[in-house]
């Protein structure tokens, strides 16, 4: 994972919020992808503990498919739970859970999926520089020509990102957004499949 220390950029952060996607059944994946591990820690518990440096309002992982294994698997990080028993409508309704469970108080909201286990902590404490350079629009993570999560939403987006419905996530959004656009190479990469895992975790197969 990195430093996972605060650095500068993030002693100085404004109060960020996250929220995890946790909530999928993987079915294309045929396994709860969120369990899968990576560097030795299940990668729902990875990406808690690449927010969590950075969130000083608090992490929300969103459950719904295999509920208590991810409970499980997050017991005694720093973060809450809340389950999600519209999972099945796809991401909109747990990315609605996800900011109903936030702070009213918090400036802004990271929004982090589980399946990119090659993001680091440097690319966390580049996107958040980068909102802190203009906390009044999003900024997101950039590849291939396209945006997307990893993403921070400043409060005033919070009625918009409510909106969101069906298997529409974050990236409907950000594509009208313009925003703080962060080069990041390690968001890029669906993993769909085991072969997918394996590829990306540069695994043998």
């Amino acid at each position: 994972l990195g430093n996972m220390t605060r650095n500068t950029a993030t002693e100085q952060a404004l109060s960020l919020a996250g929220v995890i996607l946790a909530a999928g059944a993987g079915r294309r994946y045929g396994a709860c992808k969120q369990l899968l591990p990576v560097d030795g820690l299940p990668m729902v518990v990875r990406a808690l503990r690449l927010a969590a440096p950075v969130c000083d309002a608090g992490v929300v992982v969103v459950t719904g498919a295999s509920q208590a294994d991810v409970v499980a698997a997050v017991a005694g990080e720093p973060a809450r739970c809340v389950y999600n028993p519209a999972w099945r409508e796809g991401m909109g309704a747990s990315l609605r859970q996800g900011v109903r469970a936030v702070r009213d108080e918090s400036a802004a909201i990271l929004v982090l999926l589980t399946d990119q286990p090659a993001l680091t902590a440097t690319d966390n404490d580049a996107l958040v520089t980068a909102w802190q350079g203009g906390p009044e629009q999003p900024a997101a993570a950039e590849w291939g020509g396209r945006v997307g999560v990893p993403a921070i939403f400043p409060s005033a987006w919070r009625e918009r990102l409510l909106a969101l419905h069906g298997d529409t996530g974050a990236r409907r959004l950000l594509a009208d957004a313009h925003p703080s656009a962060v080069p990041m190479r390690n968001a890029a990469g669906d993993m769909d499949t085991p072969e997918d895992y394996q590829r990306l975790i540069g695994a043998d197969s």
